[in-house]
């Protein structure tokens, strides 16, 4: 049978001690609050996997990635925005992309333009290329 007087006596002590892990994120400071205490755990129990207290981390983790989520919204990319940003983060040529990946660089241009739908072909050889999901392309 659960105790939960006895569930409620250890939450309230363990509350006290880390707020953190059961702390609400709804401002910019809060996130910054709640990240430095995740990689201060992170610190503290390296080499200890699992650990005890992991659960408790990964619901932490959660709360920071829906805030974050809600905060700092990333826009929908198709593949020739997401062509062009892989490209622009490199800094890559297209030349040097077809040279890469044997896709001719009139396609890339074309691709780049929307001139041109990419391919199944053409997702997993720029996937592979950018070690990234073919998907992203389609």
């Amino acid at each position: 049978m659960t105790n939960f007087p006895e569930i409620t006596r250890s939450f309230q002590e363990l509350s006290g001690l880390a707020p953190e892990f059961f702390m609400d994120i709804r401002t910019d400071d809060d996130l910054a609050r709640a990240t430095a205490f995740l990689y201060t755990f992170d610190f503290e129990v390296k080499g200890e996997e699992p650990h005890p207290l992991d659960p408790l981390a990964e619901l932490l983790t959660q709360r920071i990635t829906a805030y974050e989520a809600r905060r700092f919204p990333v826009p929908d990319a198709d593949g020739p925005d997401m062509l062009a940003f892989l490209l622009q983060q490199r800094p890559l040529t297209q030349q040097a992309l077809a040279a890469a990946t044997g896709i001719p660089q009139s396609t890339i241009s074309d691709l780049l333009r929307r001139r041109r739908a990419f391919t199944a072909d053409h997702a997993r050889k720029l996937g592979a290329f950018f070690q990234v999901n073919p998907g992203m392309f389609l």
